[in-house]
């Protein structure tokens, strides 16, 4: 009697272990799967950018990173091939997936100082005339310099992008004028500046009253 009761104890406490180590895999297996959907959620909304700047913000992407970015989603194919997302291939892509965002936020880097330099520049010198429109660029412009999953990031880009041409377009600069913008900001401007067509210009644009002359120091 004595030895049944002890079997049948022995037999509860190997079904309670079964049933415990079923829930601790089940719930390995659900942290693993979501994971999974999350990154295939990253890499979907990487892509879709990386399509975004190359056709509309003029981004070269290198062939190392196409090779790795198809890679990358052959190992996410493979990774659910049993049903279930496998916990060493999604850290595996994890890990590569990683290495891709980092190649292309040093990429993106060099290509945003060309794509900006010039109508930042502009816009700094022109700050002055409409400080409002400027600042809203800029901020955008900023927004960005650094590489993000955020598609909306570059959407502003193209269109602080376009609207700072537009109103550096509007504004009809010549080099002349441009350069007595940038003395004038910097204040390193003179009476000796104001050639006829640079006063012309400010006259043109009603900008008199916003330009202050003042004496020089030395």
């Amino acid at each position: 009697m004595i030895f049944d009761k002890v079997d049948r104890r022995i037999k509860e406490m190997k079904e309670l272990r079964r049933l415990e180590g079923i829930k601790v895999n089940r719930a390995q297996q659900e942290a693993t799967d979501s994971k999974y959907r999350t990154l295939v959620n990253q890499a979907s909304d990487f892509i879709e950018e990386l399509n975004y700047v190359q056709d509309y913000l003029q981004f070269f992407l290198a062939d190392t990173i196409k090779t790795d970015l198809e890679a990358l989603l052959i190992n996410l194919q493979n990774a659910i091939k049993t049903g279930y997302a496998d916990k060493d291939a999604v850290s595996s892509a994890d890990t590569d997936f990683k290495s891709i965002q980092t190649a292309v936020k040093k990429d993106w880097a060099k290509h945003f100082t060309v794509l900006t330099s010039t109508t930042t520049n502009t816009l700094r010198v022109i700050s002055g005339i409409n400080s409002e429109k400027v600042s809203s660029c800029l901020a955008d412009i900023k927004a960005a310099e650094v590489w993000v999953i955020d598609r909306n990031v570059f959407l502003r880009l193209k269109e602080a992008i376009d609207n700072a041409d537009s109103l550096i377009q509007s504004l009809s600069l010549d080099q002349e004028i441009i350069l007595f913008l940038t003395s004038m900001t910097a204040g390193r401007a003179t009476i000796a500046d104001l050639k006829e067509n640079v006063l012309a210009w400010i006259r043109k644009e009603s900008l008199e009253g916003k330009i202050k002359l003042s004496f020089s120091s030395r």
